[in-house]
């Protein structure tokens, strides 16, 4: 149900027990800075439409999937560990597994950034005027 002010000034609104037709036309949606996600980084908004700036929107979903997908990576090969050997000696250079998981991570990250772009470009809407 939607409330919708009344003719008279001096009442608040009254409550609609059928949506107009531009309301059933388009549905609910919900209007995001930025997305809230699932655990395989999909949006977890209904018919989500991106508000506000849209380079900072485009950054935020850059980062935020970054992150996620770097996450899921490190989970994916647990038990894979870095650091200094219990004597305290190691080298500088990072062993094969490390080297791989880094790049599996920058590669995680470089998908996630693309998709955080397309997702805003192709729902943003405005600065919400």
């Amino acid at each position: 149900m939607a409330t919708t002010p009344k003719k008279d000034a001096g009442e608040t609104g009254v409550v609609q027990n059928k949506p107009t037709a531009k309301a059933a036309e388009h549905g609910d949606h919900d209007r995001i800075v930025m997305a809230s996600r699932k655990a395989d980084g999909s949006m977890d908004q209904v018919n989500p439409e991106f508000i506000g700036d849209k380079d900072t929107a485009i950054a935020a979903a850059k980062e935020q999937l970054a992150v996620q997908a770097v996450s899921a990576v490190d989970v994916a090969a647990r038990g894979v560990a870095a650091g200094p050997a219990p004597d305290g000696t190691g080298s500088s250079e990072p062993d094969a597994e490390i080297k791989a998981l880094k790049e599996a991570q920058e590669t995680a990250k470089d998908a996630a950034e693309s998709q955080a772009e397309r997702e805003v470009e192709q729902l943003h809407r405005g600065l919400g005027d």
